[in-house]
């Protein structure tokens, strides 16, 4: 359920999933009121209901994530109508990297000594990475990590969490969901040994996507950015915070790990598009 003023983000969810019912897309479906109606109201609230998905959490092997990278692949082939024109998706690169560049300017006269290296770091590093603008868009997930996902049916893998979802860089789904094949959901630790992509897995996804849609040569290029700034966004904003509560600021373990990874991640990824395409 949601309440006034968050009527036009469920209308937009409404309007996603009637899209998604209507192209066949696995996803949950709009359950109508009696009025035939995909809202209804309740005094001041605003609700809309929904199908209940039951599966079970992914599994993160090849197989399992290749029916995850064909259902973003599927995703972003389908072809929009004149009925529906979706938002802009959440979450951009530009909006969020303003965002965290704002945070760490609040914070510049606070930062101790012993943090100055880390605040020039994360300074520098937001300023150098790309918006991805000009790049190919289409309708997006954005939030797209193997947890946003259940197994449905043998062979049927499901996206749900469509919140942040609209137009934007296909580009941006596949990093995101190249950065997290690593059995950790986004926010959990990596081992603090030195980690390295698993090839299988990377390869699985891509080949899975590779089925129903294909990235451009310029979305490729795009695509280191693509795979670190979440994590260099959430790096900048905890560090801001830490620093503004006079905690201990040091970087934390999953998200610098991810960041540091996201080269060799890319690097690989290229190399399996350019076999498949």
């Amino acid at each position: 359920m949601v309440k006034d003023p968050g009527k036009t983000t469920l209308v937009e969810l409404a309007h996603l999933l009637i899209f998604f019912e209507q192209e066949n897309y696995p996803a949950e479906r709009i359950v109508l009121t009696v009025e035939r109606a995909a809202i209804g109201t309740i005094g001041d609230w605003h609700i809309c209901m929904t199908t209940f998905l039951v599966g079970s959490p992914l599994e993160y092997t090849p197989a399992t994530l290749s029916l995850l990278g064909a259902m973003v692949g599927r995703l972003h082939a389908l072809k929009l109508s004149s009925l529906y024109s979706p938002p802009q998706a959440g979450m951009l690169p530009s909006g969020e990297l303003a965002f965290a560049q704002q945070r760490l300017a609040v914070i510049a006269p606070l930062v101790p000594r012993q943090y100055s290296e880390q605040y020039e770091l994360l300074e520098k590093a937001l300023s150098s990475i790309g918006y991805g603008t000009g790049l190919p868009t289409t309708l997006i997930h954005n939030d797209c990590h193997p947890a946003n996902a259940l197994v449905t049916a043998p062979g049927q893998v499901t996206l749900l969490d469509w919140e942040e979802a609209g137009m934007g860089p296909a580009i941006l789904d596949i990093g995101f969901l190249l950065a997290n094949c690593d059995e950790k959901v986004p926010w959990s630790p990596l081992p603090a040994a030195a980690f390295h992509p698993d090839e299988d897995r990377l390869k699985a996804v891509i080949e899975g996507y590779c089925r129903y849609h294909q990235p451009t040569i310029g979305e490729l290029d795009f695509l280191t950015d693509a795979v670190r700034f979440r994590s260099l966004v959430f790096g900048a904003c905890s560090f801001a915070a830490a620093i503004a509560q006079h905690e201990r600021a040091e970087f934390s373990q999953w998200w610098w790990i991810r960041y540091c990874a996201a080269e060799e991640i890319a690097e690989k990824a290229r190399m399996y598009f350019a076999q498949i395409l």
